[in-house]
């Protein structure tokens, strides 16, 4: 009797639920994705995103030549490099990215919501949107069944969460792993990036990414993204009709303040604060800030003011493997301080898709199976756990409101400047 074909289940068409479901489908696996969302566009999927080497290289092993090629032509260069300067745009650090001409070797932007449509590509047969998952179980028969609220259920040979930092799924089969809150919050919003907004630009802000350390535990993320071809031509999308949340043609710059609700005089909840709520608490942030980024804040689009909680894994310890397995925040949820998050996905899919893979396509037995998963786990542990670990420290060194530790954390950044070995290390580091 033949054996039939491998099947995976995806919980999540996030980054790495989609990543995942193309590199199965290149491999030959079968691949069903659930997400809760009703259509792709149901909430905002943020801003750029910071690609580095490793996750460009990730994303060249899950897509086809076409639709890798079509990343390429949406993204942006990534600018030179990382420049941290303290609040009154002093420089402090500066990090040059690689250049090399293989474009799986260098850093890349990209608009994440761009980035989800492009990944949906070919995958109209493999997403069932408005499915709210809600438990899964192991059959004595090897195979695993996913329920959903609406009384349905898909079975499978591997489950996969890929459902984000609230998973359901890691709830069931890794209770002991704890994401949490960290205390602090995001605030985030854009600006076009036309003639007008250059004319009074610190050109510094749109040549590379900058990292500003403020003052009274507060941090700065700004960086400028600008398409090389418009994704609404690549990739045939229809207008956002003026609204630059969803936009994926205007160029832009983006900025992301990290600190306490308490500094930015907000509720803890960031459900309870809106964009009339956002704009003053962070106009008040930077009251005493560079000129520059006090007209950002003040220049930045209403609509585009968006709040989310900082939030991070414990830790990633070891755990032994299964028929049902994490990728993503779902596995190691870091804090956005690292840019390392979505890398670390792209990562994740294309590794588990590869060992996968390495079963031929075929059921295997389940020892065989848990094999593939488990060195998948393994690895991915490998690189997630220091990654975790780092972005939570970064976090904490940001929101020290000590005068002391603050002093001391920009000495540290102005004396690694001065030692090119040193600054090589870290923009190798920052390549994953």
């Amino acid at each position: 009797m033949p054996r039939k074909a491998l099947k995976v289940l995806v919980i999540g068409a996030g980054l790495a639920g989609l990543t995942l479901a193309q590199g199965l489908r290149r491999q030959g696996i079968e691949v069903e994705v659930y997400e809760r969302d009703t259509t792709p566009v149901d909430r905002a999927q943020g801003y750029r995103i910071h690609i580095n080497p490793s996750g460009t290289a990730a994303l060249r092993g899950c897509l086809g030549e076409e639709l890798f090629a079509l990343f390429l032509d949406t993204s942006g260069s990534g600018g030179t490099g990382l420049c941290f300067t303290d609040h009154r745009l002093r420089p402090l650090l500066s990090l040059e990215g690689p250049r090399n001409p293989d474009p799986s070797r260098t850093h890349r932007s990209v608009c994440r919501v761009t980035l989800r449509h492009l990944l949906l590509r070919g995958l109209e047969d493999t997403v069932v949107f408005g499915r709210h998952y809600e438990r899964y179980e192991e059959r004595a028969d090897g195979r695993v069944v996913a329920h959903f609220a609406d009384g349905s259920r898909a079975v499978g040979d591997v489950l996969v969460g890929a459902d984000g930092s609230r998973s359901r799924v890691r709830a069931q089969r890794l209770p002991r792993i704890r994401v949490a809150d960290t205390g602090a919050i995001g605030v985030a919003g854009k600006l076009p990036l036309d003639d007008a907004l250059r004319a009074w630009m610190h050109p510094p802000l749109l040549a590379s990414a900058h990292i500003v350390m403020g003052p009274q535990g507060s941090r700065m993320f700004v960086a400028a993204h600008e398409y090389r071809t418009k994704p609404s031509k690549a990739l045939g999308l229809p207008p956002a009709g003026g609204d630059l949340l969803f936009d994926t043609d205007t160029d832009y710059l983006m900025w992301a303040v990290t600190a306490t609700p308490g500094r930015l005089g907000l509720p803890p909840d960031t459900r309870l604060s809106g964009p009339p709520q956002l704009a003053p608490a962070v106009r008040s942030l930077v009251g005493d800030w560079h000129p520059t980024l006090r007209r950002a804040v003040a220049d930045a689009d209403p609509g585009t003011l968006t709040a989310l909680p900082v939030r991070s894994a414990a830790s990633v310890p070891h755990w032994e493997p299964s028929r049902v397995t994490l990728v993503g925040d779902a596995a190691h949820c870091a804090t956005p301080l690292g840019g390392m998050g979505g890398n670390m996905a792209l990562r994740d899919a294309d590794l588990l898709s590869r060992r996968l893979a390495a079963t031929e396509g075929a059921r295997p037995e389940q020892a065989v199976l848990e094999r593939a998963v488990g060195e998948y786990e393994a690895a991915m542990r490998g690189y997630a756990a220091n990654a975790v670990l780092s972005s939570k420290k970064n976090l904490e060194r940001s929101l020290a409101e000590n005068a002391l530790s603050r002093a001391m954390t920009l000495a540290t950044f102005r004396m690694i400047d001065r030692l090119p070995p040193v600054k090589r290390r870290m923009a190798a580091e920052a390549g994953g």
